[in-house]
């Protein structure tokens, strides 16, 4: 396991959060106290000349925010965060048993007890339903038995939205190093994750992919075996402040390029929850950027400001409009007589406590 070279203190992205934060509530934020962690095709279906935030895609976040706005009538249903950590554990020492009384061919009765156990903890984790219920539609439209098909669709649809993974649709913020704050644009085709550039950098610009992310569910996990890929496992203080102690992960790729987005390829990276922020890692350069929600009036500064940079063939025009309608989206939501934007001053835009909201 790469953990060592790979993934950066949590201080360091702490510094990520903060940055994101009012200086006069930082020393109160649990960002700030949070010690360290324990060391322990790539293109959508839309095809436009930039890719940052499609027609298509904005349709989708719309789609994504009915569903956040509905009731969670189904999130009793499933378990999450660390209880489901604990619970796939549970579901691994199961197995083991049940494994080493099959090998020993033994004990039919306990063979029995433990596999009705196992299957009765999976019926509340949320990747195995969406998992098994795809199969059993598949299945089923195989058999020409539409009506059961559309059942197990329907079943599958529930499990996915209560994944957190599916549900980072729209417009993030994070720190690209030297280059400073970036947005991206989070879309989905399939099972994976696309993150495009929504504002522009010297080796990556806007349009292009940043990351991909694998979110298809785990067999391992599915089979109640140990993930290649486990959650990374916070020590006490890092997880007291955290108010979780696994961080789950996945697979992904990240694109990195020369200047003048020269020589670009693609390298090995992961993603990484952080209750309601998320990272990437690109795993061979050591670099990790941190991202949260962009507040309505950070997004139009940005927007603004890559208008003013680089956003003058008619190509890019379309592009930025689609940018726009966008943050429409973002101001419905916003409530700004709650106290959240105090300043109109554009030197305090990185710094207001709506940053991450």
């Amino acid at each position: 396991m790469r953990t060592a070279t790979v993934f950066v203190c949590i201080t360091a992205i702490v510094h990520e959060a903060a940055a994101f934060t009012h200086p006069s509530l930082v020393r109160h934020s649990f960002l700030h106290k949070a010690a360290s962690f324990n060391a322990h095709s790539e293109e959508s279906s839309d095809q436009s000349a930039f890719h940052g935030i499609s027609s298509h895609e904005l349709r989708h976040m719309k789609d994504a925010k009915v569903r956040k706005s509905e009731p969670l009538q189904s999130s009793k249903s499933f378990v999450s965060g660390d209880d489901l950590q604990s619970l796939r554990r549970e579901v691994l020492s199961l197995n083991k048993e049940r494994q080493k009384l099959l090998t020993a061919n033994s004990d039919p009765h306990r063979v029995a007890e433990l596999e009705q156990a196992i299957w009765q903890a999976q019926q509340v984790d949320a990747e195995y339903v969406y998992y098994i219920s795809q199969l059993r539609a598949e299945k089923a439209e195989e058999e020409g038995d539409l009506k059961r098909a559309q059942q197990h669709r329907k079943q599958a649809k529930r499990a996915r939205s209560e994944l957190p993974q599916f549900n980072l649709d729209g417009l993030w913020v994070g720190r690209y190093g030297n280059h400073g704050f970036e947005m991206i644009n989070v879309t989905y085709a399939g099972d994976t994750m696309i993150a495009y550039k929504v504002t522009d950098n010297d080796n990556v610009p806007s349009g292009e992919v940043s990351f991909t992310v694998d979110l298809s569910p785990n067999p391992k996990t599915i089979r109640g075996e140990t993930p290649l890929l486990e959650p990374i496992e916070l020590n006490h203080d890092a997880a007291e402040q955290w108010g979780l102690k696994y961080l789950p992960r996945f697979t992904g790729r990240g694109q990195v390029a020369r200047k003048g987005f020269r020589h670009a390829q693609w390298v090995e990276g992961q993603l990484i929850l952080v209750k309601k922020y998320f990272s990437f890692a690109w795993l061979p350069i050591g670099h990790q950027v941190f991202f949260g929600r962009p507040s309505a009036e950070l997004t139009l500064k940005m927007l603004r400001e890559s208008r003013s940079k680089r956003f003058a063939d008619e190509s890019s025009r379309a592009f930025l409009a689609r940018c726009w309608e966008e943050t429409a989206y973002i101001e419905d939501d916003m409530d700004v007589t709650d106290g959240i934007f105090k300043s109109h001053d554009q030197s305090f835009y990185y710094d207001q406590v709506g940053c991450f909201e």
